[in-house]
């Protein structure tokens, strides 16, 4: 869903072929659209739609010195209300790796004591990615200080078609941490990318969840 956030942005960086690091090399501001629909909601491993179906979209503006902004919604089903979450950042090259890191807001409309601010660091070289994120400041700050790390890739394996995965850890401050991982697959095509992605956790009671997903990039 956002820019920064590779169990949804791996398909941008892989299909659609706009890299999560780096800004084009472009003379002005360039503005890209994404709207899509999803079966669930993945979170670190976790529905975080109460398995219902999500409408996601968003936009991201990006400028010629790295640096980037933009904002990302999802709807987070039946009476959950939306996430809304701005962020800006700044990216670049390091020979062959690409970095970036910023910060991104993340508001519920609907949910108590659940906004949270967060600071992120990622790295690309080729198909492999990593990245940090780090809770700074949230409503609940026993949540504060709370970390998910995750490393993941994406190959193409026929034209337009591409498999992905990634494993996480989710170390929060006031609980007990686990990991989480995420295999999919995505077709790109002239009308959008088509999606099928399997994620879990390692915890009691967690579910396997099996998610298809549309995507139109403009």
């Amino acid at each position: 869903m956002n820019h920064r956030n590779f169990q949804r942005g791996v398909l941008a960086a892989t299909v659609a072929g706009v890299f999560a690091f780096g800004i084009p090399a472009i003379q002005g501001a360039e503005a890209e659209f994404n709207i899509g629909v999803f079966t669930d909601y993945i979170d670190d491993g976790a529905s975080k739609s109460d398995n219902d179906p999500v409408v996601q979209g968003g936009f991201e503006l990006g400028f010629p010195t790295g640096v980037f902004t933009g904002v990302q919604a999802s709807t987070l089903g039946s009476g959950r209300g939306s996430e809304i979450a701005p962020f800006v950042g700044y990216g670049f090259d390091a020979g062959p790796v690409g970095i970036e890191f910023g910060y991104e807001y993340f508001h519920y409309s609907s949910l108590d004591d659940e906004d949270e601010g967060e600071l992120f660091l990622g790295a690309d070289w080729g198909p492999l990615f990593a990245e940090v994120a780090y809770v700074a400041h949230a409503d609940d700050r026993d949540a504060e200080g709370s970390r998910v790390w995750f490393v993941g890739a994406g190959h193409e394996v026929a034209p337009r078609t591409e498999l992905f995965g990634g494993l996480g850890y989710d170390d929060p401050a006031d609980d007990n941490g686990a990991k989480f991982w995420e295999l999919g697959a995505a077709h790109a095509t002239d009308f959008g990318t088509f999606s099928l992605t399997y994620a879990s956790r390692d915890e009691s009671g967690a579910q396997d969840l099996l998610v298809g997903g549309y995507t139109y990039n403009f």
